[in-house]
Order: C-alpha cells, then structure tokens, then sequence
C-alpha cells in the first residue's frame, strides 16, 4: 500500500482530505418545498423536480429534488408537483373595506404586495391609519401582504400655490411615504415645483396625467396610473387650451380627441413619447372595464350574479349594485349621455375606448414600456380577485401569460429599485413566492388556482387560505 501512494506521490492524509471534500456541506433551512416545478420568472422556462430551501425569509438553496435529502429543514412540504412561482403584487389599490377583510382576500389569491395609492380612505366611519398598518404588518402583528403606501392624493386644493410644495414634499419625507400621489391637475408651475423637488429628495412620483397639459408635460414623473388617463391629454397644447374653463369645454373637447386615440396612426407618436421617457405604466384596465359592466344593462344584470361580491361589503354592494345608486349609471351614463345621445351610444363609447387602451397597452408593451401590475379596487372589484382579472386582460391584449406575470413580480421589483432581492424565484432572494396547481405560462389562469402562499417568513397552506377566505366574507357580512 505505501509503495502504491509513494508511485502516485499522494499521502494517505491527502486521499482522506480528498475525499471530505467531496462530500456536500448539509444546508440548514426552516422550510423546503419539495416535487416542485418552479417558474422562477428569470425566463420563460419551467424548473422540474427541484426543492426549494428557506431560511429566514430568504431562499438559501435550489436543488434537484434528488438531492433535497441533504437538506436539513425543520418543516418539509411536499408540493406534489405544483408550480412554484413569485408573489404578485398588485400596484394601486385602496382600502374600503376591512384591513384584515382586505388583506386575507390578497393573500388567498397569491398576492403578496400591495400598494395603497390613496390615504384618504376609510373603513366605513373609521379612518384608517395606514402607516400604522404598514408598520403592523412588517411587524407580524398583522397577518398581511406586504404594504406600501401612497402620500395623501394631490389635487389644487392641497397645492393651490408654490408656497404648498415645499412644506409637502417635507411632508412625504417625514412620514415615510413610498411615494408621492398626483391624482388632480394642478397649476404649471406647482407641478413643475414637485416634479423637482421630488427629484432634489430622491422621492419617487406618480398618478394621473395632467388634463389640461401636453402629454409630455405628463412625462416626468415615475409612473403614470391608469391607460385611460392617456385619453385626457393630447399630443400638443391645443387639447387642453379647449378644455380649460369649463365642463362642457372639457367633454367638447375630450370626445374627439378619443376618438382620435382610437386610430393607430394616431397612437403612434405617443407611444414613441411614453418609450423614450421611460416611465413605467400601470394600466388598470379591470377598474375601467367595470364602468361598462355598470352602464350596460345586460352586464349590469349578469354582475349580480357574481359570487365574489359576497367579500364586498354590505354597503358597497347594496350601493353599486342598485341601479339607482350605482354612480356610473346615474352619473357618468347621465352625464355623457346628453352628449352621446343616450344609454346606448355611451357603452358604444365605453367599449370603443376599452379597445383603445388595450391596444395601447399592447403597443407600448412592444415598444418596451415597463408594465405594472394594477387593478385600483373601486365598487364591486374585488381585492385578490381582481389581480388575476386584469392579467387575463393583458393576456387578451396580445401579451403572453409569461410577459403579463413580468408586470406584477420583475416589473414591481425594478420599479421599486429591489432587482437584487425580489420579483424572482433565485437563490437569495426574498422568500416571497406562491403555489399553483398548473403551469401559468401555458394559461394565465392557472396562476389563479393559489394552494399555499409563503410571504413574511410564513407559510400558508391551501387550508389556511380557505380558512382566511371564509373569514373574508364574514367581515363583509358584518359591516354595515
């Protein structure tokens, strides 16, 4: 034996060296989901038969399932051949309804981030204090999505002077908002003022465009929420210089120019605008598509029979759903009506714009736009639910379910400047991810079917969703 080391100049010291190194060090985690496949979202390709090791909310190893024995975990999940895909978020929500109510439909539905865009919200009389709420959740002291909240929305009357800016701006720095939420038209020179100051404090902006301003004034900011809001301003000055004054100036001028956003051609230079800005979009085509469940008395009638109303609620049902309170038939139908010629020529309207901002969310996903994921929750959308509605209307908008899932988790991450540690299933990053019972690239809704949600370092199998859901509808039932 000591001659055959001796010829290959090796002691026997080295061999057993040799071969302790060869051995793979056993990875400690608290979780590990095993008989996975994953769609990590760094590409469009299924991961089959790999585990997933959690520590301390962060995923610490991704490994052949063979080799998930070497995993030393405190708690084992076999996922028996479910998807395993990121968390999604949805980016402009409000609360009107029950924190926790609101919060277990998200979480039920997979989605593990949301982003309140309005503070002047309220829990039928009780005004909600938000960041509070936020500091509960991260806390753990609520059981919650992840929760990011908007400074109180902009308009005129809380910015009527330069004067204002400074003071709000200091505002948003002190209470820690997470971002800064234009939501009316304000003077030229005050959202000029904000739109810099914003900048000189690192703060980021977003909100509805400028109605009575060029679309590239619109331009500045961050994001901008909601496709319709491109309706509102034109591609020059004339647009808005027509609609200053008055009501009547602003339908006058508003319906040709929608119907001119209704040609290509037409499009085209303002998509090549939204481009080169790079600003990110956030669509919310559900919260529109409403407007014509509301106003057309067919839908209108097939939107009673829709179960998930029964997570709304009492007041918000019985009030958008009776024809006689329901604000979009007794005022926007009224309103836009004496101009259309009725009824039935405003849901002609309305359903002629729905394809106008389809398509435009289709040509500025083309022409690299950065989508985001956000369904607004206003009247009868409901929260969770209405995250997977809205990515069925990308989908029909020409996207596929895989680049529709890239607006709600690499998209959110970007945005919000967390690339490094969120929006993808990798090896150290947040552990924030859910379980699906089929593949979502092959049919978007698959990413529906949510049988366990991992977030905040917990997990929540599917008995635990049903149980949230269940609680959900109580909550609906027992406010007022």
């Amino acid at each position: 034996m000591r001659s055959i080391v001796r010829i290959f100049g090796i002691s026997l010291v080295s061999l057993a060296a040799i071969s302790c190194t060869t051995q793979q060090a056993t990875i400690e985690a608290d979780y590990i989901f095993e008989n996975v496949y994953i769609v990590p979202l760094t590409k469009e390709v299924v991961l089959a038969n790999k585990a997933v090791a959690v520590r301390n909310g962060e995923i610490v190893a991704i490994l052949d399932q063979s080799s998930a024995v070497d995993i030393e975990a405190h708690t084992r999940i076999d996922a028996a051949g479910k998807y395993l895909m990121p968390g999604l978020t949805d980016m402009h929500i409000h609360m009107r309804m029950d924190p926790q109510a609101a919060f277990n439909l998200f979480l039920a539905n997979g989605v593990t981030t949301v982003f309140n865009m309005g503070l002047a919200d309220r829990n039928g009389d009780v005004e909600v204090d938000h960041l509070q709420l936020r500091a509960d959740v991260a806390a753990g002291r609520i059981d919650g999505p992840r929760y990011l909240v908007s400074g109180p929305q902009l308009h005129a009357e809380e910015l009527p002077t330069l004067a204002e800016v400074e003071p709000m701006l200091d505002h948003h720095v002190e209470q820690g908002y997470d971002v800064i939420k234009v939501h009316g038209p304000l003077g030229n020179d005050v959202y000029d003022s904000l739109i810099s100051g914003a900048r000189a404090r690192g703060l980021r902006i977003t909100g509805h465009t400028q109605h009575l301003r060029p679309l590239s004034d619109s331009l500045h900011v961050d994001a901008i929420e909601h496709m319709e809001e491109f309706v509102y301003v034109s591609r020059d000055s004339a647009h808005g210089e027509a609609a200053a004054g008055s009501l009547d100036n602003y339908l006058k001028a508003y319906f040709p120019h929608a119907e001119r956003m209704s040609d290509p051609a037409y499009r085209d230079p303002v998509v090549r605008d939204v481009a080169e800005s790079g600003i990110y979009v956030d669509p919310t085509l559900i919260i529109y598509k409403y407007i014509l469940n509301y106003i057309s008395d067919d839908r209108f009638a097939d939107l009673q029979s829709d179960e998930r109303l029964a997570y709304l609620p009492k007041r918000t049902r019985d009030e958008y759903m009776n024809p006689e309170t329901n604000e979009y038939r007794t005022g926007f139908a009224t309103v836009l009506g004496e101009y259309l010629g009725g009824q039935d020529a405003v849901v002609a309207h309305t359903e002629r714009n729905i394809e106008t901002f389809s398509a435009l969310l289709f040509e500025m996903h083309e022409a690299g736009v950065p989508l985001l994921l956000g369904t607004d929750l206003f009247g009868a959308v409901v929260p969770g639910f209405s995250a997977h509605q809205e990515l069925e209307l990308m989908v029909d908008a020409g996207l596929t379910p895989y680049q529709a899932l890239l607006t709600g988790t690499v998209n959110v991450a970007a945005y919000l400047g967390e690339s490094d540690s969120a929006g993808t299933v990798e090896v150290g990053k947040r552990a924030d991810f859910i379980l699906i019972s089929d593949n979502p690239l092959a049919d978007i809704g698959n990413a529906s079917d949510v049988s366990g949600v991992f977030s905040h370092g917990k997990w929540r199998p599917a008995s635990d969703l049903a149980k949230m859901l269940s609680e959900a509808k109580d909550l609906a039932a027992a406010t007022e």
